[in-house]
């Protein structure tokens, strides 16, 4: 099995930016503005990881080819930021469902 540059070696290099909440999203739902400074943190991780470990776009997803533990463990920490970006993305998914449905009742409380 190849691991040439793939597909999901582009994935490492993030194409989009932290969704940045606006004031009225801060004022009904405050936890957005945390969740906001962890994508974003997660973001530059990943650029930096890759900076620092350029092998990652050679070796994406099949990290048991890197010669470096160091870039073993810098797949790894990819894949958390991975796994927490989708968990952000459901979170803040379900509070603008939550939202829609409080703003559709016709009592505030």
């Amino acid at each position: 099995m190849s691991c040439g540059r793939s597909p999901a070696a582009r994935r490492d290099r993030p194409s989009a930016h932290a969704e940045i909440p606006s004031f009225d999203d801060l004022v009904t739902d405050p936890e957005l503005a945390p969740l906001a400074m962890l994508e974003a943190a997660g973001l530059v991780l990943i650029q930096a990881l890759v900076a620092a470990n350029p092998e990652m776009l050679q070796v994406d997803d099949c990290p048991r080819t890197a010669l470096e533990p160091v870039t073993v463990a810098a797949h790894r920490v990819v894949a958390a930021c991975r796994a927490l970006h989708e968990a952000l993305d459901l979170y803040r998914a379900r509070v603008r469902e939550c939202r829609n449905r409080n703003d559709n009742d016709e009592i505030p409380f």
